[in-house]
């Protein structure tokens, strides 16, 4: 005989929480499972047993009889609430609600289908235990990554090897299965000036690689997960000339880490500062302050980029962000934002002669102070079959102004793609791309960016600011809005930014409406915060400071 326990909220319920039927069977221990309890999942309601709301009913023959591939399937549409109560119901029930495809299931519509990021990780190589760990983590994860004041699981520090060196960026990267964060610090007191690379095991904080070169004028990180190189790779230019061009890769073989960062490859390129590196893709400035931009594969063949940017005061900010793709570039500059077709520097059908015009440009109503921009994806994309289509561009800006600080507000553009948009990579099977070329009608994103958000973000005169955007849509960045008394502070504050394509083209600066931060991740009674790093999918916070130190901050609870 089963009993069917029927909870509901009454209308006089103050807490007003509608819960899912709990069921229990006459001769089994209901307690014969505690894994995935709601001490597991605290976000989950479990409602206390009343007598008073229970029916009998006799299915002694019913659903013991059903075969376990029918069950299965009627328990593929049990909320997670439901499939953690109904597997303490029996024996039978417990063996089907720890099944690898249940739990395939559960994490793609609990966590993937609501947006909510995962920690990196194989999922053909996880079991089923493992994977419901991944659904916990995550969640509990998202409860408290998006509440208002994040909770700090744990804080750790790191301290580069130069003393009193300046942390000039960070970079979580992964180097097999092995999360890292990569720094760059600067000692630039003293001649000769020098940059120490060091990259640090985010388990143990053992410095896994460290190498320290004379200051170069400038490197980039590969962006690009899925480079052909087995390993990730920095690129930066030698200090001696500037027809010197380095990329660095990991070695996991080397006895030390001071040996572990060795060249890979070195370009005989005229270049004045590296500003992008993703895949085998690499854009530069050349001595004259030209871009260009190769392939590493074909270093000698280099085309010049047509930069339609305003002239910038050399006292200026010159910011440069860069999204690169097989397909095309788009580029951020101090006033434009312009895309870039790549079809023919691909091919390799571009005269070297020849300057690349942009097949779109959109110009800023104001000069950029600082920017960073990001593709917003899916957190299930990694485990999913690659997508030919664009991904939604994020945006996060801070202008200029006439006075020497830049304006107290954060702009949240966003380029969202053309859904009509056909790339060449969408027919693989044809012998011609000619019909699928990016043109005027056939372009990948909608131009002009929109402007989704503006933020409230307040910043002192001299103040160090810095910002952050994570791949899922998170924006982190620092700001002098404090409630300590004086002139320093700075607040580490974040926003999940609006995933749905809103906003106007025509927006103006009186039509703007500020956007507070929805979280605020902690404060400091110093000015001496300068650098960010952010992964979403494993919670943690990466902040630099003017004096080497790195505080690294875990809002994920791992058992």
């Amino acid at each position: 005989m089963i009993t069917f326990f029927l909870f509901h909220s009454s209308p006089g319920d103050s807490k007003g929480i509608r819960s899912s039927p709990t069921l229990e069977v006459d001769g089994c221990n209901s307690n014969s499972d505690s894994t995935g309890s709601a001490l597991d999942y605290p976000h989950l309601y479990r409602p206390s047993r009343n007598p008073s709301m229970c029916i009998s009913i006799s299915t002694s023959k019913i659903i013991p009889s059903l075969p376990e591939d029918v069950l299965f399937m009627i328990f593929q549409h049990l909320s997670l609430q439901d499939v953690l109560s109904i597997r303490r119901v029996c024996r039978s029930f417990k063996d089907i609600t720890h099944s690898r495809g249940l739990w395939v299931l559960i994490l793609r519509k609990e966590v993937w289908d609501r947006d909510i990021p995962t920690p990196r990780f194989n999922l053909d190589h996880l079991s089923s235990a493992q994977i419901e760990k991944q659904v916990a983590i995550s969640l509990h994860l998202h409860l408290n990554w998006t509440s208002k004041s994040p909770k700090v699981i744990r804080r750790r520090h790191v301290t580069v090897a130069t003393p009193r060196a300046r942390i000039t960026s960070l970079h979580f990267i992964t180097l097999g299965e092995c999360s890292c964060l990569l720094s760059f610090s600067l000692k630039s007191r003293v001649e000769p000036r020098t940059v120490t690379i060091e990259c640090w095991d985010l388990s143990s904080l053992r410095c896994k690689a460290r190498r320290t070169v004379q200051w170069f004028g400038g490197y980039a990180v590969n962006s690009d997960p899925e480079m052909s190189f087995k390993l990730q790779g920095l690129i930066m230019q030698k200090v001696a000339d500037f027809h010197s061009v380095e990329i660095l890769a990991f070695d996991p073989s080397a006895s030390s880490a001071d040996l572990a960062l060795i060249p890979l490859i070195t370009l005989n390129t005229a270049a004045k500062s590296i500003l992008s590196f993703s895949g085998t893709t690499v854009i530069f400035r050349t001595p004259n302050d030209e871009l260009k931009i190769l392939d590493i594969i074909r270093p000698f063949y280099e085309i010049k980029l047509e930069d339609r940017q305003p002239f910038v005061p050399p006292n200026q900010p010159d910011s440069f962000e860069a999204v690169l793709d097989n397909e095309y570039a788009i580029i951020l500059r101090p006033k434009t934002l312009a895309l870039y077709s790549l079809g023919t520097f691909r091919r390799g059908s571009h005269p070297p002669s020849a300057s690349l015009s942009p097949s779109q440009v959109h110009e800023f109503q104001w000069r950029i102070d600082s920017c960073v921009m990001q593709r917003q994806i899916s957190p299930s994309a990694p485990y999913l079959s690659n997508d030919s289509k664009p991904s939604t561009l994020n945006i996060l800006i801070r202008y200029s102004s006439l006075f020497p600080w830049p304006v107290n507000l954060l702009h949240h553009y966003t380029l969202y793609p053309n859904d009509s948009y056909i790339s060449s990579a969408t027919n693989k099977h044809s012998s011609t791309t000619t019909g699928f070329a990016i043109t005027s009608n056939n372009l990948p994103y909608k131009f002009p960016p929109v402007l989704s958000q503006t933020i409230v973000s307040p910043v002192r005169l001299f103040a160090i600011t810095d910002m952050a955007l994570g791949p899922y849509g998170t924006a982190v960045w620092f700001d002098s809005h404090t409630d300590y008394h004086g002139e320093v502070g700075q607040r580490l504050a974040g926003l999940m930014l609006d995933r749905e394509e809103t906003g106007s083209n025509n927006i103006t600066a009186a039509d703007q409406v500020s956007t507070m931060p929805s979280m605020v991740f902690g404060a400091h009674e110093k000015d001496d915060w300068n650098r960010l790093a952010i992964d979403e999918g494993e919670g943690c916070i990466a902040v630099g400071s003017t004096t080497g130190e790195i505080i690294i901050e875990d809002y994920a609870e791992r058992q």
